[in-house]
């Protein structure tokens, strides 16, 4: 007999295949660690998913802010690679054109024009909703067939 723990894991895979899926078509595939990353834990009555948030895009780095590892300019140079770019410039290396690129990110942020809000895309209010109605049916019946099954067995008991 399924159980509410194993309707809310197959309901997590679908939002993380869908998930997958959108990224795919996005045309942001790079590294795969996007996918790689994207995971959920379980626990009882209860699901986590956890991935990268970075196709959503950045503002601005604030003052006092603290260092991330890895840097910036280093997951911008991983990117340029794994996506073949090479500079415009003759005399630029891959590393001067992480760090401009990363220069600029800090200053002004990402363009917004080229966020990808994949989480929200997915993951909606209505998804959510149906996935708690679903756990709330399986509740409900469980508790009637366990309600029934008292009464049946206090029937038999008079």
């Amino acid at each position: 007999m399924i159980n509410s723990d194993e309707i809310i894991k197959q309901e997590i895979e679908v939002l993380l295949d869908e998930i997958k899926a959108v990224y795919n078509a996005s045309g942001k595939r790079a590294s795969g660690q996007f996918e790689q990353g994207l995971q959920a834990t379980y626990t009882p009555n209860k699901a986590v998913i956890m991935g990268y948030p970075y196709l959503a895009g950045r503002g601005a780095t604030k003052n006092g802010h603290t260092d991330g590892e890895p840097y910036l300019v280093e997951s911008i140079r991983d990117w340029i690679v794994s996506k073949g770019i090479t500079p415009i410039e003759a005399t630029m290396s891959v590393t001067s054109l992480a760090w401009a690129i990363a220069t600029k990110i800090h200053k002004e942020g990402t363009s917004k024009q080229y966020h990808l809000k994949i989480y929200e895309e997915v993951i909606t209010p209505q998804r959510i909703d149906d996935i708690i109605k679903k756990v709330s049916v399986f509740n409900v019946t469980q508790f009637t067939n366990e309600l029934t099954a008292s009464l049946n067995l206090l029937v038999q008991d008079i």
